[in-house]
């Protein structure tokens, strides 16, 4: 996040941070490949018992409007995760 943050590419580092976690969690929930983002959010939300339109908007939201929020996506996106992993 760091890297893209400081050239000034949000969106395009937003989306590169959201796809990565998208891989991941399709992996760790035995998802197939191809399954989009509102099909892991809803499974994301019923293993951590978040609400899905939380989470969807951790995984699939706007992109950040600064680098503070950039920075505060990838660490929702590591939380998310993590929240997955114990669960």
């Amino acid at each position: 996040a760091r890297l893209y943050r400081r050239g000034r590419a949000r969106d395009h580092a937003a989306a590169t941070l959201r796809d990565a976690t998208l891989a991941r969690l399709r992996g760790r929930l035995g998802l197939p490949p191809d399954a989009g983002p509102a099909v892991v959010s809803d499974v994301v939300a019923a293993r951590t018992r978040r609400q899905p339109a939380d989470v969807a908007a951790i995984l699939a939201g706007p992109a950040p409007p600064d680098d503070a929020a950039l920075v505060r996506l990838a660490d929702m996106l590591d939380a998310l995760e993590q929240e997955v992993l114990t669960r």
